[in-house]
């Protein structure tokens, strides 16, 4: 189901209400405005999360937002659910969050540098546009 342990706390009916309205709410694509949470250094944790400036949030996702030391902008995508976002909702999250005229780039790591704790999934802003792509013919 998910690996959310703020929800396994909830008791079986409200959880099973919530997710409900996830999925409606996913499947309607009324996801409602999204609100802005400004972060304090740290307040994530230790790790890259403690870096992040801002949480941007919906009625279905949240997104921890970081700048990092290149410049590229880490969006760190969740839902209550911990269902993997499709590509058309990671699109809308990107035009909605970073512009319809960014690039973002999601990436498979060497296995090495693999880190999953949570259903949580994570894309790239770029400040340029890459040298490759579908509409590249060199």
């Amino acid at each position: 189901m998910t690996n959310n342990r703020v929800l396994k706390t909830v008791p079986p009916k409200e959880r099973q209400r919530l997710l409900a309205l996830e999925r409606k709410f996913r499947a309607s694509g009324d996801w409602g405005p999204w609100d802005t949470i400004q972060l304090q250094p740290g307040q994530g944790g230790d790790g890259w999360a403690g870096a992040c400036h801002q949480c941007r949030r919906n009625r279905v996702f949240a997104v921890l937002i970081r700048l990092d030391a290149s410049g590229v902008v880490h969006l760190a995508v969740s839902s209550l659910s911990g269902v993997r976002p499709s590509w058309p909702e990671m699109q809308r999250i990107k035009d909605e969050i970073a512009g319809p005229d960014a690039t973002a780039i999601e990436v498979y790591p060497p296995k090495a540098e693999i880190v999953d704790e949570a259903d949580m999934f994570h894309i790239w802003v770029l400040r340029g546009g890459l040298p490759f792509g579908l509409h590249r013919m060199q």
